[in-house]
């Protein structure tokens, strides 16, 4: 007997063993990314590398990054190593591996060459349907029966101007296009002031020749940092028969001096390179080219500004971003924000915007309307502070052929109700997956402009059971104080320059653990125990059932137990919970003696109250019983209806009892039975279910049970 006895603890313990350095793992990995999501590398680190067995995939992913934002690439490249050599390696894996391999330009290239190879693993968000956008495109007053398109701000704060291309007069591309035999429209850069606070354009003015050529020019980009202006224009060299070839020229922009135009030294031959779009943060130019290698008609491309107005080689976005079709007119936000058009051979042009990844990959999403609506919408721009942006369309109702639109830049914020697990011994750590975090998903499903824009997630109402460090990030550390306290909850609002969300509600739920989940030795192990009568002592045949407990306890470190302790319906009810609560510190201090960290047992004493078939009075006025819960509740409400708080509860027999009253007399009964009945309500008195319970359900109530909260 003592040699099975001990192969049955020796089970706990070896199946208790994995589930512990499951946990330890999981609880370390936790805490290192609730660190590195933080900012606080060194702390992640430190956390990171104290999993000494198997670093998991993601783990290690956040400790390469840590290690590169410390700039220790040297750490960051040997951390990686081992997960993009093998079989588990995402693509943006190859790319972070490749940002490392600063010294390697070789093995650099190659991975990269890799990982281009491969498809990016965008997350697609679809709109939510019942979501109303808060854009309203308004129409500009000065648009014409011309085209108007590729509105650009030069964003001085005296006297902001707005730049765009407009299509010359029919009777001014009738001489021209005869002069230089073209079939081609005519489009030159105007110049306009602008009202930010009216969304007004004021006085339109044609560019000055020099700026303007005699063929075509714009749409156009402004650096900030050196005041040079890029800008489409026509070489006057023709691509093929009639139609002219568009290129990217430079000019310094200083009014103080001579204007001198200078080709790009990015442009092709034979081929259109157009829709210039700086990014001064990076230092790279964006523009659309049909020149060879693409994947299709007209592509985006990059090259890094040089000094002396000099570009780098031009390098393809990639197959994110570009299709068979046409991407033009891109315009990027603050680097990692991309928008622009496409344009599939039998399609409208689609505004999209593509969120940067890393390297050349992008996720790409559509907007939704009102920028997209089923017309060309295209040359998309926002002001760099984010109060209103442009478009062109040639949507109905316009003016012209395209008009350009503006809009007040008034995201819609609207945070997500959420749910979370504690484990009441531990600190619940919430890092990736918090608050802000799942909001944010949301918020770029209805709404992807919401991206560009900083928010924060502050506390306003806090825990009651508990203690709370909420960051505004939306990342948290919840700590419960009341380990009997199943639910607790907190609120916070997302907030910006732009304003507040409602308050969104959190809950958290004390974890539980399946029985299913367990190990079929723990399984058998938390059996109930059972009492004597009126008694309160741990019963000798019973004693066995407790010492497993203990012992599987001790095998499991982590595993925390709530104990709950009944009575059966004799007596007083004020007496019987009295009972209940010594039956329940009885087994808790015993259980407590035989392991470590005390706080992993917790319990409560309910009396008769819980237990199927006990009811404090001996006589019940009843409404009903039936069979069906569901029948049961339809009586209650109808009660309800008529000012009446009846309950429902399940008798030794497992009908639904619908009880109007209770009483401890037969006449009281009746009397309250008979008011009933004149007000046309039927019922009649019972006995209650304590006086028809046999000695052996009275015994069965008379008991101690063991939930596994942890494991």
């Amino acid at each position: 007997m003592m040699k099975k006895y001990f192969l049955f603890i020796g089970l706990l313990f070896y199946n208790a063993l994995i589930g512990q350095n499951k946990s330890s793992i999981d609880r370390t990995a936790e805490w290192g990314d609730y660190y590195f999501i933080n900012g606080v590398y060194e702390k992640a680190i430190a956390k990171y590398l104290s999993l000494v067995d198997k670093i998991p995939d993601d783990t290690r992913r956040n400790l390469a990054g840590a290690y590169s934002k410390i700039g220790d690439l040297k750490k960051a490249e040997k951390t990686l190593q081992p997960l993009v050599d093998s079989n588990d390696a995402a693509v943006i894996d190859y790319y972070r591996f490749a940002s490392y391999l600063t010294e390697n330009k070789r093995l650099r290239d190659e991975y990269r060459r890799k990982a281009l190879k491969l498809p990016i693993e965008n997350t697609i968000h679809k709109a939510d349907r019942d979501f109303k956008s808060p854009y309203k495109l308004v129409n500009l007053e000065s648009n014409t029966s011309s085209s108007e398109f590729g509105a650009y701000l030069i964003e001085d704060k005296n006297n902001p101007q707005l730049i765009y291309a407009k299509k010359q007069s029919k009777k001014y591309n009738r001489g021209l296009k005869n002069k230089i035999k073209s079939k081609s429209d005519i489009y030159n850069l105007y110049g306009a002031s602008f009202d930010a606070d009216q969304l007004k354009v004021g006085e339109q003015t044609p560019f000055p020749q020099g700026i303007n050529s005699a063929f075509q020019d714009g749409p156009a980009s402004w650096d900030p940092l050196t005041n040079q202006f890029y800008l489409t224009r026509s070489s006057g060299n023709f691509k093929k028969k009639e139609v002219i070839q568009l290129d990217l020229y430079v000019l310094d922009y200083s009014p103080s001096e001579k204007k001198i135009v200078q080709p790009l030294n990015i442009n092709m031959i034979g081929y259109s390179t157009v829709h210039p779009a700086v990014s001064s943060t990076n230092r790279r130019l964006y523009f659309s080219s049909d020149r060879p290698g693409g994947f299709g008609g007209m592509d985006l491309y990059y090259s890094t500004i040089l000094p002396n107005n000099q570009l780098s080689s031009p390098i393809n976005l990639g197959p994110d971003i570009n299709t068979t079709g046409d991407e033009v007119f891109p315009f990027v936000y603050d680097e990692k924000f991309l928008f622009y058009s496409s344009k599939l051979p039998k399609g409208n042009m689609k505004l999209k915007l593509a969120i940067n990844t890393v390297d050349i990959r992008w996720d790409v999403r559509t907007l939704p309307n009102p920028f997209n609506n089923g017309s060309d919408n295209f040359s998309f721009y926002l002001n760099q502070d984010l109060d209103y942006g442009f478009l062109s369309s040639n949507r109905p109702k316009g003016k012209g052929e395209d008009d350009l639109y503006v809009f007040r830049f008034t995201p819609h914020l609207k945070g997500i109700k959420d749910e979370y697990r504690y484990n009441p011994i531990d600190t619940l750590i919430v890092s990736s997956k918090g608050v802000l975090v799942n909001d944010n998903k949301k918020l770029l499903a209805n709404d992807p402009l919401s991206g560009l824009f900083p928010k924060k997630a502050t506390l306003v109402q806090t825990v009651k059971h508990g203690s709370i460090k909420f960051n505004s990030n939306g990342s948290f550390l919840y700590k419960n104080n009341a380990p009997l306290r199943e639910i607790d909850s907190f609120s916070y609002v997302l907030s910006s320059k732009y304003g507040k969300s409602e308050p969104v509600k959190v809950l958290l739920r004390r974890s539980l653990v399946s029985t299913d989940e367990l190990p079929k030795a723990v399984q058998k192990t938390f059996l109930p125990i059972y009492y004597n009568y009126n008694e309160t002592d741990l019963l000798l045949n019973y004693k066995n059932r407790v010492d497993a407990v203990v012992a599987s306890m001790n095998a499991n470190p982590n595993m925390v137990v709530e104990i709950s302790s009944f009575s059966d319906c004799r007596g007083k009810r004020e007496y019987n919970l009295k009972l209940s609560e010594q039956r329940n510190q009885t087994i808790i201090n015993y259980i407590r003696s035989g392991i470590d960290k005390p706080a992993r047992v917790f319990g409560k004493g309910y009396g008769e109250d819980v237990v199927k078939g006990n009811t404090t009075k001996d006589y019940l006025i009843l409404g009903g019983s039936f069979n069906s819960l569901v029948s049961a509740k339809e009586i209650r409400k109808k009660l309800i209806a008529i000012g009446y708080q009846p309950k429902i509860k399940v008798n030794a027999s497992g009908m639904h009892q619908v009880i109007i009253d209770e009483t401890n007399s037969l006449t009281a009964g009746n009397k309250i039975s008979d008011d009933l009945k004149n007000k046309g309500i039927k019922n009649w008195v019972s006995p209650c279910g304590c006086c028809q319970l046999s000695e052996e359900a009275h015994q069965l109530n008379r008991k101690t049970e063991f939930k596994i909260i942890n494991f």
